[in-house]
């Protein structure tokens, strides 16, 4: 496989919610998840953990975990309300993909952090913020290797919505109380192609020396 430049992964990584369900050689998953603990973290605590699941019994049960959650809350909460913006209408028409194919994805890596998150914004915000540079060097890792991924964050810990029918990610995956689950990252090769993906142009969200209307 052709070199891929780093402005090339970074211009062309985008979210890939249609997979294959070919699965994926095991070393690459551990070379994605090496590339995830490559990444910053706040006081250098890297308070992450991954779980690489390719058991179809446990996919199966994340899918159903993430199916119900996804139903009641997308599609009852946010398409089913006239009043939701297009936008948005069109961002969650695309995640009901997943909510209806998750299990279909060879590999599903789950995020965690290492401690419950704290009352305190500040700090909460640094454990946070210590995980999602790891989830972007993993979805770059896997452009880099031709597979795809997306970051699901329904059915964690902190997500709005608790399930009722199905068991929560920390009993399907016999996770202990004090390691929190924060995101999904369904892993597998791409059905559609890379490409830029829309964005506001940086020049509307950019302002120098000082803000500027």
């Amino acid at each position: 496989m052709q070199a891929l430049s780093l402005h090339d992964a970074i211009f062309t990584t985008r979210a890939m919610r249609h997979l294959k369900s070919d699965p994926v050689p095991r070393e690459d998953l551990e070379y994605l998840v090496e590339a995830a603990t490559m990444a910053p973290s706040a006081g250098n605590l890297q308070m992450w953990e991954f779980i690489i699941v390719t058991s179809p019994k446990r996919r199966q049960k994340l899918a159903s975990l993430h199916r119900e959650i996804g139903y009641q809350y997308i599609h009852e909460e946010i398409l089913a309300d006239p009043n939701t913006e297009a936008d948005r209408r069109r961002v969650y028409t695309k995640a009901m993909h997943n909510v209806e194919h998750l299990d279909e994805a060879p590999a599903i890596i789950v995020i965690c952090l290492t401690m419950s998150c704290p009352d305190d914004a500040g700090v909460a915000s640094g454990m946070f913020g210590s995980v999602y540079p790891a989830a972007q060097n993993l979805l770059l890792a896997a452009r880099s290797r031709g597979l795809g991924g997306v970051i699901i964050t329904l059915g964690t810990d902190y997500a709005p919505i608790a399930p009722v029918d199905n068991p929560p990610i920390s009993e399907i995956l016999n996770i202990p109380d004090h390691i929190k689950t924060v995101a999904m990252i369904p892993v597998g090769y791409p059905k559609g192609n890379w490409g830029k993906p829309w964005r506001r142009p940086w020049q509307d969200c950019t302002h120098w020396e000082h803000w500027a209307d």
